[in-house]
């Protein structure tokens, strides 16, 4: 019997607009002369305000793709807190715009995870530098995260059963499909060995073989490309004859970091 090719989606893409840009400062002549400047360098300042609670109500009305946040802000809301909070509500990104680079101060604005910090007084060739990388950090991170949610879905949308593995050969995904022909949850699947949630027999001798996603021993995996017919004995007991397809999941340094199984019963193709 003989197993046709299974398709992969292709890569998804994101549009780009003008960046806006929020600016948090007590100090209105700091302010101001840095509104100036972000004017010059071609982005869009949506406001300058002076306190926290008021950067926490602007960037939730306007949604500012960056804010710059004075971290010693009057009042009872410093930077620090504001861009917590604004952070955990929104997800926008900071840049941190201080005089103070005291351990304390510095490891309390770590543990917000902002994109760059700027000691003032700071030059415009500074200011510039950090703006544009820190928006093409949040923007990759942004796409990452945009296919990562539109990769899921198409995932878990597929007639096609998926399972992903780690280097380990434990499970790490499975999607609906996948949960019916094997009778596993993926929460009772995760973590644990491909083997046992996906017990494959040979389809003449009936025995047990070595996993695909398993097939070079060692850390790293060497899949045999193609789909081909195994029997798949489920959770239930019950043995289903499936076609299965792998692939070597690899990060942009071409580095093997788990496979990507593919499956469907025979009686489908």
């Amino acid at each position: 019997m003989a197993c046709p090719p299974m398709a992969v989606p292709g890569p998804l893409g994101e549009s780009m607009t003008r960046e806006k840009i929020l600016i948090v400062d007590d100090e209105m002549v700091v302010a101001e002369d840095i509104r100036r400047q972000l004017g010059s360098f071609g982005y869009t300042v949506i406001g300058v305000v002076s306190s926290g609670s008021d950067a926490v109500h602007v960037a939730g009305e306007h949604r500012p793709d960056l804010i710059l946040m004075d971290v010693k802000l009057k009042g009872p809301i410093d930077g620090i807190d504001a861009a917590r909070t604004i952070h955990a509500q929104y997800g926008i990104p900071v840049i941190y715009l201080t005089a103070f680079s005291d351990e304390d101060t510095l490891e309390r604005a770590r543990q917000t995870r902002p994109l760059a910090y700027l000691i003032k007084p700071f030059v415009s060739s500074d200011l510039r530098a950090a703006l544009e990388i820190a928006l093409f950090r949040h923007r990759v991170s942004r796409i990452a995260e945009q296919r990562g949610r539109w990769l899921d879905a198409v995932v878990r949308s597929m007639g096609d059963a998926v399972v992903t593995v780690d280097l380990l050969g434990r499970v790490t995904l499975l999607n609906p499909a996948a949960e019916q022909l094997t009778g596993w949850s993926q929460s009772d699947a995760l973590g644990k060995a491909i083997q046992e949630v996906m017990i494959l027999l040979d389809p003449q001798q009936r025995t047990p073989i070595l996993h695909p996603a398993l097939h070079t021993p060692g850390p790293h995996p060497h899949p045999q490309p193609g789909a081909r017919p195994f029997l798949l004995l489920d959770r239930r007991g019950e043995e289903r004859l499936i076609c299965e397809s792998t692939a070597v999941i690899q990060d942009e340094r071409g580095t093997a970091s788990g496979v990507v199984l593919v499956f469907r019963p025979a009686a489908n193709v």
